[in-house]
């Protein structure tokens, strides 16, 4: 995994960095709870087993732990240095501490998982943040991602920033990266089995054999 040169955070990522740092214990405490396996099987399916996995934007490191004890070989970033540490402690790989825009790397991924994390990144960065993750991506390499289901960015009452995404926008998104298609698209209400308020879109793309 490599990193380019960080620039200065905004107001609105310092603000949402500063949440999950000053809240990471207790984050990481309620979302490691919540049962991810249908998803993990949804996506796992698209890849070799015992390939390598990049769990994009890691929070606690529970989906990182999961992947590991599935037999994957698994690398780790997130940009709170809080739940860096937590993740590393949590799962023996220590867990890069970086945005999605400070990442870099040539296509050696057979998996990327980015769960619950794309959707912190502005969305003027966002495209060119999912251009990255798909570089890194390995021919045939596959993609997850989740976003809370809506439209535009916002900043939610806790400070957080938050890229809503529905269907049309994520696919025009992909329609500018013609070596990746979406799969699977599904709307889902929480994470996994924790029945939440909010409604989640996630997509799975997969890269193509020549990408």
């Amino acid at each position: 995994m490599q990193t380019t040169h960080s620039p200065v955070l905004s107001d609105k990522e310092e603000q949402t960095l500063r949440f999950y740092d000053r809240t990471a214990c207790s984050y990481a405490d309620a979302t490691g709870r919540i049962d991810m396996s249908a998803v993990y099987d949804r996506f796992l399916k698209y890849v070799v087993h015992g390939g390598l996995i990049l769990d994009a934007g890691s929070g606690s490191g529970r989906d990182t732990l999961c992947f590991i004890n599935r037999g994957y070989a698994v690398e780790a970033f997130d940009a709170s240095p809080e739940l860096c540490e937590i993740s590393t402690r949590l799962t023996g790989i220590p867990t890069s501490c970086l945005r999605f825009q400070d990442f870099d790397s040539p296509p050696r991924y057979d998996g990327i998982w980015a769960c619950a994390s794309l959707l912190h990144v502005p969305l003027q960065d966002l495209e060119d943040a999912v251009r990255c993750l798909v570089r890194a991506l390995k021919p045939r390499g596959a993609l997850y991602m989740s976003f809370k289901y809506g439209s535009g960015e916002r900043i939610a009452d806790d400070g957080r920033l938050y890229i809503d995404m529905d269907e049309p926008a994520l696919r025009r998104i992909f329609a500018a990266i013609p070596d990746m298609k979406i799969v699977e698209i599904w709307r889902s209400g929480g994470e996994g089995t924790h029945h939440g308020k909010d409604i989640w879109l996630n997509a799975i793309a997969l890269k193509s054999a020549q990408g």
